[in-house]
C-alpha cells in the first residue's frame, strides 16, 4: 500500500512539473511573441525620429538624387506628367519611377558613409532622450540604432526611417533646386511615395496640405536688393545649430533665401518684405519695419527653433545704411 501511495504521490508531481513545464514554456513564448510586437512597433515609430534635431539635417545628396531622376525620366518619358496627381486623379504611369526610385536609386544614395551617419545621429538623438527624460523615445532610437547597425544594405531599403529619410530628401529638392520643367513629376512621386507607405498625414497633413506646399506655391519676389534702412528694428539671438536654423526657416513657405555668394550668412527674406534675417555660424539677426513687426517676429523666431536659439537683444536703429544684393 505504501508503495502504491508513493508511486500516486510521484505521478501528482509529475503530472504538476509538466503543467508547469508547459506554463513556462507559453509564458516564455507570450513574452517572446510580445517582444516581437514591440520591436516591430518601435520599427514603426522610428519615422517619428526624422523629426528629432540630430537627424532633421540628414538628407541624401539632392544633386545625385535629381541628376538621376531627370536621366531616368529622360529615358522613360511616359512617366513623365504635366499636370497635378491626387488621391481622386492617379496615374499608373508613376509606377516605375517609384520602384526606381525605392530600389536602384536608393541603393545608389544609401552609402555606408551615410549609414554610418545616421547611426551615429541615433546614438546622439537616444543620449538626448533619455536624458530629458522621453525614456521611450529614447528606446525607439536605441532598438533603431541596433538594427541599422547590423543590417545589410538591401534590407534597410525598407525600413521606414530610411525611407523617411529619402522621402524628405524628395521634398527638399522639389523646394529648393530648379527643377520646373519636372515638377509636377516629382510632387507626383512624392505624392505616390508616401501614400503607399501610409506617411502622407504624418508628413505634410492631407492631401490639401499636400497642394498647398508643392503645387500651390507663391512665387519667390524678384528682389535685386535689400535696403535696410526700410527695416530699422533688429533683434539678435545666440544661435546654436546654424545648420538646424536655416533648414527650419527654409521650409516655411512665407520665407525665401536671398542669394549672395560673397556673404557668409545664410539670408531670408519674408514674402512680404517685412521682415529680413541673417544667420551666421552662431548669431540669428533679425531685421523688421517696425517694433510691433519684431516683438511678433521674435516670438515667431522661438517657437520655430525653440531652443536652438537663444534671444540676446533688440534696437530700433534708424542710422543703417546697407543694401544687399541679390
Amino acid at each position: 500500500m505504501p508503495s502504491k501511495n508513493r508511486k500516486q504521490r510521484s505521478a501528482r508531481k509529475e503530472k504538476k512539473r509538466r503543467k508547469l513545464f508547459s506554463l513556462r514554456k507559453y509564458n516564455q513564448s507570450k513574452e517572446e511573441r510580445e517582444s516581437s510586437d514591440l520591436i516591430e512597433d518601435q520599427v514603426f515609430q522610428s519615422t517619428l525620429l526624422a523629426k528629432e534635431p540630430e537627424l532633421a539635417k540628414l538628407a541624401f545628396n539632392l544633386d545625385q538624387m535629381q541628376v538621376s531622376l531627370v536621366d531616368f525620366i529622360d529615358q522613360n518619358p511616359n512617366c513623365q506628367l504635366n499636370e497635378r496627381i491626387t488621391a481622386y486623379c492617379s496615374t499608373d504611369q508613376l509606377s516605375g519611377l517609384v520602384t526606381y526610385f525605392t530600389t536602384d536609386l536608393l541603393s545608389q544614395l544609401l552609402t555606408d558613409e551615410f549609414i554610418d551617419q545616421i547611426v551615429r545621429s541615433l546614438k546622439a538623438c537616444e543620449t538626448r532622450l533619455k536624458m530629458v527624460g522621453r525614456a521611450k523615445s529614447s528606446e525607439v532610437a536605441l532598438v533603431t540604432r541596433s538594427l541599422i547597425s547590423i543590417s545589410d544594405q538591401k534590407a534597410l531599403l525598407d525600413h521606414p526611417l530610411v525611407l523617411r529619410l529619402a522621402f524628405v530628401s524628395l521634398d527638399q529638392l522639389i523646394l529648393e533646386l530648379d527643377n520646373e520643367k519636372y515638377r509636377f513629376t516629382f510632387c507626383g512621386l512624392l505624392f505616390e511615395l508616401l501614400e503607399a507607405n501610409q506617411m502622407l498625414a504624418d508628413f505634410v497633413g492631407d492631401e490639401q496640405a499636400f497642394e498647398s506646399k508643392y503645387y500651390n506655391q507663391k512665387p519667390k519676389p524678384n528682389l535685386t536688393e535689400i535696403d535696410l534702412l526700410t527695416l530699422p528694428a533688429k533683434a539678435l539671438f545666440k544661435n546654436f545649430d546654424a545648420p538646424y536654423v536655416a533648414s527650419t526657416i527654409q521650409k516655411e513657405d512665407n520665407f525665401f533665401q536671398v542669394e549672395d555668394p560673397k556673404s557668409k550668412f545664410r539670408k531670408f527674406i519674408c514674402q512680404d518684405s517685412e521682415l529680413y534675417l541673417e544667420i551666421s555660424r552662431d548669431r540669428l539677426c533679425l531685421h523688421s519695419s517696425s517694433m510691433d513687426n519684431l516683438n511678433d517676429s521674435i516670438q515667431m523666431m522661438q517657437k520655430l527653433c525653440g531652443e536652438k536659439i537663444f534671444f540676446l537683444a533688440k534696437i530700433l536703429d534708424n542710422t543703417t545704411n546697407h543694401q544687399i544684393a541679390n
